[in-house]
């Protein structure tokens, strides 16, 4: 590098060269006005010149100092180096899924690097020693050659462009839109056409749900706000989506006049609407066509022929009619009637169409259901037959691998319950209910992580589905986090206020973990939804543990009464009966009623450690010991980590007084995090409570 004048040199002779023009320093006005004048003009010239051939000195100074620094190299190879990738990236990025947005992101940062990339030329120097400041190369230091500088360049730029890549998917990708298919209003002459319509919206919105191309609300959750107040703009809001979709349906005869209309959730606009007046026989073509204009409104291009919604299962009128009055009676409250009549429904379907499977499917839901309310051993058989029927006429029905998933997982065959599960998310992968009962079979073969996690995919896919949140309490529950479960369950409420299992729910959270007055208040309102078994059993344990036996029997009586094949009440019956003192005649019959229905029940899933260890506890408490034993054994066998298990264990050795096995059960139950304050309660341990040991326990737990 040259040497140059330094800046303040360089003005000092400048000075000099003005003081010599004009003799002296300065010139001011004076009398004469011709001598001031050529003075003042010469002043001028000269500043002008010294200004002129200053700025010309400092832009070769600034060159120089931009050639030493290596700033244009750097700039030209940036040029270069986002060129080419300008290029590359509008030749790829559109036969590549990326974003749209993708190549907008990319010209931004390429232009928001160029005075980065100045910045640090003019600072920064690459030489063998690593990336120093330019002021530290004087010493000596060898910069780095051309060739290592631009493959360092390219290195950084396929990270950069890879960067790119991930933040648009991350920032641009659009969000996956959302879509709720409120019931269908009725409008016809006769009320009882509802059936119809509501029918048409369970058939649209598993059309929707088929095509796996957006988020579909569960019908369980729209179906709460059929006849509601509520504006558009509020239920979309409610129920977390983008779209509506909703309509009337009148019904004369064969004649069919259907509107639908599909609202923007944002601001209440309509984005499409159509009306059909077509004949009862085109009822299948007004759904694809719905299904068709509400994929398109959102976006997606469905083909000309699309086996996700042209396949109905028949094309039997009559059949659909019967299949829709079933589905119909299927999604009132269960009951011995409104099943009954399901399955009257169902069977006419079936002799119109002897190969609709989903009229099967249903079947098979409705026996299953009819089996886990009664627990009687017969429906399960029928559902078993009507299950297999199904998938022998439509392999691909998810409904009918939904329900096959469910029976296995009634009857303890846990991995082809788990199978089932997977093979109707690969029809339908949108599907909550299939995550959730894939959780449930993950939870019973000790998979808690794979279990929690399919009950969070049920809950992101659909956060307005009640049902998720339930399950996820009753994950938790079951796990002993009962603090957990009991804001699930709290969830669970605010998305079904009128659904009293939610509040029975709720306040079984509370009263194991010791929160009974919040046990209480949530049982009583319950009851006042909805008298059920559960809730009447449940608040019937919270007088058993304050002593109240007599009341305990009132409120589990009830229980029985609204189900008298489930054991697990008469068993509940018989605990009242047997501390309620000069009762233990009648306990001994409540507990042997319990065991034939404990028994009917492990028939069919004989690997139910709960039941078998449920039924070992009412052995116990007729005094046949070697039996209790045996079947308790099999339990902890069967389930060694069951908190429910292994708390029966320590009931049944301190009922025959062998109280160190009763103290190992329940230091194994506590461990499994059973609640300490239940167990100062709990009448069943009552020879325990002066042992050192029982009393260490309870303060453990406590801590």
């Amino acid at each position: 590098m040259q040497d140059l004048i330094h800046p303040k040199a360089a003005a000092k002779a400048w000075h000099k060269v003005i003081a010599g023009v004009t003799g002296k320093k300065n010139v001011f006005p004076g009398e004469k006005g011709k001598e001031h004048a050529a003075a003042s003009n010469l002043a001028s010239g000269a500043r002008a010149i010294k200004a002129g051939q200053f700025m010309t000195y400092r832009f070769r100074i600034l060159i120089q100092e931009l050639r030493d620094r290596n700033v244009f190299r750097a700039t030209v190879t940036y040029a270069v180096v986002a060129w080419m990738l300008l290029q590359v990236a509008d030749v790829t990025f559109d036969r590549l899924p990326i974003p749209d947005a993708s190549m907008t992101v990319l010209i931004v940062l390429v232009i928001i690097g160029f005075p980065i990339t100045v910045t640090l030329a003019w600072a920064y120097e690459v030489t063998v020693r690593g990336v120093v400041r330019h002021e530290e190369t004087d010493g000596g230091a060898r910069r780095m050659s051309f060739a290592p500088f631009v493959l360092l360049v390219v290195i950084i730029s396929a990270g950069s462009g890879f960067g790119i890549y991930r933040l648009s998917r991350s920032f641009f990708e659009p969000p996956v839109p959302s879509i709720a298919v409120l019931p269908f209003e009725n409008i016809s002459q006769s009320a009882d056409d509802e059936y119809f319509s509501d029918g048409l919206t369970e058939e649209i919105q598993s059309l929707l749900v088929r095509i796996n191309e957006f988020r579909v609300v569960a019908l369980n959750s729209t179906y709460q706000l059929k006849n509601t107040d509520l504006d558009m703009r509020s239920i979309a809001r409610r129920l977390s989506v983008n779209v509506l979709l909703h309509g009337n349906v009148r019904r004369s005869g064969t004649h069919l006049r259907i509107t639908a209309r599909l609202i923007d959730g944002d601001d209440g606009f309509e984005m499409w609407s159509d009306t059909y007046d077509r004949q009862l026989t085109d009822v299948f073509a007004i759904q694809e066509d719905i299904a068709r204009q509400v994929a398109a409104a959102l976006d997606v291009a469905l083909p000309v022929s699309d086996a996700r919604i042209a396949k109905l299962g028949t094309t039997a009128i009559e059949s659909y009619d019967f299949y829709l009055r079933a589905r119909d009676k299927l999604r009132q409250p269960k009951d011995d009637a409104t099943i009954t009549a399901a399955e009257e429904y169902l069977g006419q379907a079936i002799a119109i169409d002897t190969n609709f499977a989903k009229a099967y499917a249903a079947l098979c839901e409705t026996y299953l259901v009819r089996y886990e309310w009664s627990g009687a051993t017969e429906q399960f058989e029928n559902a078993e037959r009507a299950c297999h029927r199904a998938l022998t006429r439509d392999i691909t029905s998810s409904d009918a691998h939904l329900a096959l998933g469910r029976l296995y997982y009634s009857s303890g065959q846990y991995g082809d319950s788990i199978a089932e599960f997977q093979k109707a998310l690969e029809i339908t992968p949108k599907s909550a209910d299939s995550f959730i009962g894939l959780g449930k079979a993950f939870t019973k073969t000790n998979r808690s992580a794979e279990a929690e996690s399919s009950f969070r995919q049920a809950i992101e896919l659909d956060p307005s589905y009640w049902a998720s949140f339930n399950e996820m309490g009753n994950f938790l529950y079951a796990s002993g986090r009962f603090l957990e479960a009991a804001r699930y369950y709290k969830d669970f409420a605010r998305r079904a206020e009128d659904n009293a299992s939610a509040y029975n729910n709720l306040g079984a959270a509370h009263y194991l973990a010791g929160n009974f007055s919040e046990a209480a208040q949530a049982w009583e309102e319950s009851l006042a939804i909805k008298p059920t078994r559960s809730a009447y059993s449940n608040s019937g344990s919270m007088y058993f543990y304050l002593g109240e036996f007599e009341t305990a029997v009132e409120r589990y009586a009830r229980a029985v009464n609204l189900a008298p094949e489930d054991y697990r009440l008469w068993g509940n019956l018989g605990d009242a009966y047997f501390f309620a003192g000069g009762m233990k005649q009648v306990a001994e019959v409540v507990y042997r009623r319990a065991i034939g229905f404990a028994e009917e029940r492990l028939h069919v899933n004989s690997a139910d450690a709960d039941t078998m260890s449920d039924t070992a506890y009412f052995y116990a408490r007729l005094g046949q010991k070697q039996v209790a034993e045996k079947l308790q054994a099999e339990a902890i066998s069967a389930d060694t980590d069951n908190m429910y298990v292994n708390y029966n264990g320590a009931l049944i050795h301190a009922h025959f007084g062998d109280k160190d096995q009763a103290l190992s059960a329940l230091a194994r139950a506590i461990e499994l995090d059973y609640q300490a304050k239940l167990l100062q309660v709990d009448p069943g341990l009552e020879s325990l409570r002066d042992e050192d040991e029982f009393k260490r326990l309870v303060a453990q737990r406590n801590n």
